[in-house]
């Protein structure tokens, strides 16, 4: 793979968009390419700082409402012909191209002045990106000349202690030793939930900061729990989606994004160990309207049996208002 195709892959890639093969040959292409591993840098530096910015996602209510809206105007439409549904189709897919993410996060970064000249500019101007000032703030103080941090690539939790190492590379390879709730170590490890190279990075940052939010530690609406709902949304690996309802669980009483997002898994997750740990987080929210209403959505229409059944035996099981 040359560099240009590469470069064409980037933000497909971070968002999930590549097929396996593709993606396969890109990270093929990165592990002898530092000028793509710094482009890849770039674009997964501007996407943590943008999700860390609130999320507005319209309510479960609404989209159950509207979804039983659609399947009643749909079944009044008359059979489609041959050609129209070969139109409709095309068309289908040119609109997921423009709605895509990663489509979406070409147009701005061009906007912004990056487009193809990114990884010159990434060379040139490191120092000066806001996501290199926040890790840089985790090199120990006596560093004279703290060099700009552009990925994790390990960490490692000593075992029964609250002591992290978190490795991460600059110009060289370096490493950061901490407690981990050290705020600098905490700025690392939620630089790392974007490690799109690594998943084991990916993965051991997540549950660490979700055993923290477990534990009641440091994820009060901040930063923390955010990189775990875009975890839970977006990350590519159940295991990891898996890891950030656990470490959501403490909140999905009291923070409405946070059940948002759960029902959002609840419905549309591909898997279903993250759909039953979805059902069983929300047993302290089971009264709430939106709750019930997608709850009554998943055991009629749903197409997996298990999570239909499931379904039905909450809705059964909670309580009728008064």
């Amino acid at each position: 793979m040359k560099c240009d195709h590469a470069q064409q892959l980037i933000v497909q890639y971070i968002y999930g968009e590549l097929s396996d093969e593709h993606s396969h040959s890109l990270e093929l292409h990165m592990t002898g390419c530092e000028f793509c591993r710094a482009e890849l840098q770039a674009y997964q530096a501007v996407r943590q700082i943008m999700s860390f910015a609130p999320l507005e996602e319209p309510s479960p209510n609404l989209l159950a409402q509207s979804r039983v809206r659609l399947d009643d105007a749909l079944d009044l439409l008359p059979p489609a012909s041959l050609w129209m549904r070969f139109e409709i189709g095309w068309q289908g897919f040119l609109a997921q191209l423009q709605a895509a993410p990663g489509m979406a996060m070409a147009i701005a970064v061009v906007g912004l002045g990056i487009g193809a000249s990114a990884g010159h500019y990434w060379k040139h101007s490191l120092a000066r990106h806001p996501a290199a000032q926040l890790a840089s703030a985790a090199v120990p103080a006596e560093s004279t000349a703290a060099p700009s941090v552009y990925n994790v690539s390990q960490i490692v939790q000593h075992p029964n202690t609250n002591m992290v190492e978190v490795h991460f590379n600059t110009m060289v390879p370096a490493t950061v030793e901490g407690s981990i709730d050290d705020p600098e170590v905490q700025k690392l490890l939620l630089m790392a939930t974007q490690n799109a190279v690594d998943p084991n990075v990916q993965s051991n940052s997540v549950a660490l900061l979700a055993a923290q939010c477990k534990a009641g530690h440091y994820c009060e609406d901040g930063p923390v729990r955010t990189a775990l709902m875009v975890a839970l949304r977006y990350d590519r690996d159940p295991g990891v989606r898996l890891k950030a309802l656990e470490g959501l669980k403490p909140y999905v009483g009291q923070d409405v994004r946070v059940r948002d997002a759960v029902l959002e898994s609840l419905m549309h997750d591909p898997s279903q160990s993250v759909r039953s740990q979805a059902l069983q987080m929300l047993e302290p929210v089971q009264a709430d309207s939106s709750v019930r209403m997608v709850l009554q959505n998943v055991s009629t229409g749903d197409d997996n049996p298990a999570i239909r059944e499931a379904s039905l035996k909450v809705l059964q099981a909670i309580p009728p208002t008064e």
